[in-house]
C-alpha cells in the first residue's frame, strides 16, 4: 500500500491518417503498437475470472523492449493458461511459447521483507521487423473488492488501436463503475446475466509536462467495483461510510500489546502530563526501534499486521506501523484515527462520487483539544511533519460509524523556503572559489535528509553533484549538517568554482548573477495540459561579490520586481566598499490553472529567467 516513485520518462507520438484496414499511420512510426487488447471478466459463485489477450506489433529494434512480457499475479490471484506466439510481418506463426521459456520471480523490493506478489516472465523476439507477439493468460481471484481498474494500454508511450473490456455478472449482482475517455459503452441483458462492454483506443499519447496534473486525468480508464463484497470481512461500496466501516472492522483484534511493551510505555511517559509531549516521546520511540519494510500478505496487503507482531519483530509496513502506534497511543489513553491517503506527486484528486479504494498509503491523525497531530509512522523525519508526500490533499479518516474526508495541512511559502548565502571570493578573474551556505526546507530538505541517511558516500556525491550544485559550478567539497530531529530544515554547505562568472571586454569586466534553478518549461504554443503546482516554490539568495583587484564598479544594475498571480520575483543591488551585495527572491505559488492561462504563467517564468541570466554587474579596470 506504500510506494514512491519520483522518476518518469514519457514520449509523444502523433497520429495523422487512416490506412486501408483503419489502422492509423503515424508521423513517426512508433516503436510498438498494441493492435488489439481484450479483457474479459466474469463473476461466478463469488469468484472473479479474468482473461486477458494482447496483439502487440513490434516495428523496430527499439521496440524489442516491449517483447519482454511480465504477467503479475499473487497468492490471491492465481494465473493459468499462459499462451503466446510470434507472427511475422505476413501474419504467419513462426514461434510458439514453450513452458520452459517462462520464468517466475517475486516482486520483492529492497525495502520488502515478505510479499505474496510475483510475476511470470518470458521474452519473444524476432530479427525481422515488423513482427507481432500474441499472448494471453487467465487469472482467478476468490477474494476481491475491485473488479478491475482498466487502462487500455501497456505503456503510455505505446499507442493502442483497439481495446475491449467485457464484464459478465449475474442479474442480481450490482456494480458501480466510473469511466473516462471511453469510445463506447454497451449493456446486454440476458435471462440470468448482464454483460457490460467498454471499447476504447489510446492514440492521443500522454506526454509528461512540468507542473501538470497526474496522468490519470488524460488517459482512458474504467474503474469497476461490486456494490457488496467479502474481503476478510463483508463490506460494501454503497457509500464512503460503508467502506469506512469495512476497513475499521479490518483492525478488530489487532491492537493487543505485550506486557513488556506496556511497561516500557509507562516508563517513557511517567510524570508527563501534556498529551502532545507524550505523543512526541512515543513517536520518537517508534522511530528509534522500528523500521519500514513491505509486508504484502493477508487480504492482499490490506490488513495490517497485529500490534504485538510489530512490537516483537520491530518492523512493519505503513499499515502495520500505523496500527502499532495507534495501539501504543490507545494504551496511553490518547485516541487516534487510522487514515488513508493517496500519497505522491503530483496530487491525484479523490473521486468523491465513486466510493472505492483510491489510496496507496496510511498514516495517523491524532485530534487533540486545540490541535491536530499528523504522524507518518514510516517516516524518520520531524514530529508532526507530513511533507510534500502527503500535504494539502483529501484524506479518509477510518472512524467507527463516522468515517469521513478531511484535508491535510498545506505548506506555506515559509515552510518551503530555501536560502543561500553565497560568497564569491575573486582574487583574479580566472582563480576564484565560491562558498555556498544553504538552508533547505520542503522537498529539498526531505530529499537531502533521506539521501544523507540511506545512500553510500559515492552515490550520495553523485546525487548531490546532479541536483544540489549550482549550474555551471564544479564542486570542490561539501558538508551536510542535519538539524535537530524535529526541525524541518537541513544545512548544506559547499565550495565550488566556475569560469563563467566573469566576462572581459577590453577594460570592462562583467560579473554574472548566479541564477536560481528554474523549471524548463515549453513555449505556450506547445503546452498540452493545465498547470498544477502542489506546494509553493520559494527561494532566497544573498550573493556577495568581492570585486577583483584593480577593478571598480562602473554601473550597478537597477532593482527590479515582477509580480503576478502565479508568483513574485524581486532583486536588489547594494554596493559596500569593494563588495557588491545582491539580494533576490522568487516565489512560485501553489495552485491549479487552466491551459488557457499557461501563456501568462510562461510569461512570468520567462521574465524571471531573462533577469536572472542576462543581468550583469559592470566593472571597469582602474587607470
Amino acid at each position: 500500500m506504500t510506494g514512491k516513485s519520483i522518476y518518469k520518462k514519457l514520449n509523444a507520438l502523433c497520429i495523422i491518417v487512416a490506412f486501408l484496414n483503419i489502422i492509423p499511420v503515424f508521423a513517426d512510426i512508433p516503436d510498438a503498437e498494441l493492435v488489439n487488447q481484450q479483457t474479459d471478466l466474469s463473476v461466478k459463485n463469488n469468484k472473479l475470472y479474468i482473461s486477458r489477450s494482447y496483439e502487440l506489433k513490434i516495428n523496430n529494434r527499439s521496440g524489442d523492449q516491449y517483447a519482454e512480457i511480465s504477467i503479475p499475479y499473487s497468492k490471491m490471484s492465481k494465473v493459468s493458461k499462459i499462451d503466446a506466439c510470434i507472427k511475422d510481418k505476413y501474419g504467419i506463426i513462426i514461434k510458439k511459447l514453450k513452458s520452459g521459456d517462462i520464468t517466475e520471480r517475486s516482486t520483492m523490493q529492497d525495502f520488502s521483507f515478505y510479499e505474496d506478489n510475483f510475476v511470470k516472465e518470458f521474452t519473444l523476439k524476432h530479427n525481422e521487423y515488423p513482427y507481432t507477439i500474441c499472448y494471453s493468460y487467465q487469472l482467478q481471484e476468490e477474494a476481491f473488492f475491485y473488479l478491475d481498474s482498466w487502462s487500455p494500454y501497456i505503456n503510455t508511450e505505446v499507442p493502442t488501436l483497439n481495446s475491449l473490456l467485457t464484464l459478465e455478472v449475474p442479474r442480481d449482482y450490482k456494480i458501480t463503475f466510473d469511466s473516462q475517455l471511453i469510445d463506447s459503452f454497451k449493456v446486454d441483458t440476458a435471462v440470468s446475466s448482464i454483460k457490460y462492454r467498454w471499447r476504447a483506443s489510446y492514440l492521443n499519447l500522454y506526454d509528461s509536462e512540468i507542473y501538470s496534473p497526474n496522468e490519470n486525468s488524460f488517459v482512458p480508464k474504467v474503474y469497476i467495483v461490486p456494490d457488496k463484497f467479502k474481503y476478510d470481512q463483508v463490506g460494501s461500496f454503497y457509500s464512503w461510510k460503508t467502506y469506512g466501516n469495512w476497513e475499521y472492522r479490518l483492525l478488530d483484534g489487532l491492537s493487543n500489546l505485550p506486557e513488556e511493551e506496556k511497561q516500557h510505555i509507562n516508563s517513557l511517559i511517567n510524570g508527563v502530563d501534556n498529551d502532545k509531549e507524550k505523543i512526541k516521546i512515543l513517536y520518537h520511540y517508534l522511530q528509534d526501534v522500528t523500521r519500514y519494510i513491505n509486508i504484502s500478505v493477508e487480504t492482499g496487503g490490506m490488513k495490517p499486521a497485529p500490534a504485538n507482531f510489530v512490537s516483537v519483530n520491530k518492523y512493519g509496513d505503513c499499515k502495520g506501523l500505523t496500527n502499532y502506534f495507534k495501539s501504543i497511543l490507545n494504551y496511553a489513553g490518547i485516541p487516534s484515527i487510522y487514515t488513508d491517503v493517496e500519497a505522491g506527486d503530483p496530487i491525484r484528486p479523490i473521486k468523491l462520487h465513486f466510493p472505492s479504494m483510491q489510496f496507496n498509503h496510511v498514516f495517523l491523525c491524532v485530534p487533540l483539544k486545540n490541535d491536530t497531530i499528523w504522524l507518518d509512522c514510516t517516516s524518520h523525519g520531524p514530529f508532526n511533519y507530513l511533507g510534500t508526500f502527503t500535504q494539502n490533499r483529501q484524506v479518509f479518516l477510518v472512524d467507527k460509524e463516522n468515517s469521513h474526508f478531511t484535508m491535510t495541512p498545506h505548506f506555506s511559502k515559509d515552510d518551503v523556503l530555501d536560502t543561500r548565502k553565497i560568497l564569491v571570493n575573486s582574487e583574479s578573474k580566472n582563480d576564484n572559489n565560491t562558498l555556498f551556505h544553504s538552508t533547505l526546507r520542503g522537498y529539498s530538505f526531505e530529499y537531502l535528509s533521506d539521501l544523507n541517511k540511506t545512500v553510500n558516500d559515492s552515490k550520495k556525491t553523485q546525487f548531490i553533484n546532479d541536483h544540489f550544485i549550482a549550474s555551471g559550478f564544479e564542486p570542490i567539497d561539501y558538508k551536510i549538517i542535519p538539524s535537530h530531529r524535529d526541525s524541518a530544515f537541513i544545512t548544506f554547505n559547499y565550495t565550488a568554482k566556475s569560469d563563467k562568472l566573469f566576462k572581459k571586454y577590453g577594460n570592462e569586466l562583467l560579473i554574472q548573477l548566479i541564477p536560481f534553478s528554474l523549471p524548463g518549461l515549453k513555449d505556450s504554443k506547445n503546452r498540452k495540459y493545465p498547470i498544477q503546482i502542489d506546494y509553493p516554490i520559494h527561494k532566497l539568495d544573498t550573493i556577495v561579490y568581492q570585486l577583483p583587484p584593480g577593478y571598480q564598479l562602473s554601473a550597478l544594475p537597477k532593482n527590479q520586481t515582477v509580480h503576478s498571480k502565479y508568483g513574485d520575483y524581486d532583486i536588489q543591488f547594494l554596493q559596500k566598499d569593494t563588495k557588491i551585495e545582491v539580494v533576490k527572491s522568487v516565489v512560485l505559488n501553489a495552485g491549479n490553472w487552466p491551459l488557457d492561462q499557461y501563456k501568462d504563467f510562461f510569461k512570468f517564468i520567462r521574465q524571471v529567467y531573462d533577469i536572472e541570466n542576462y543581468t550583469y554587474i559592470v566593472t571597469q579596470k582602474q587607470v
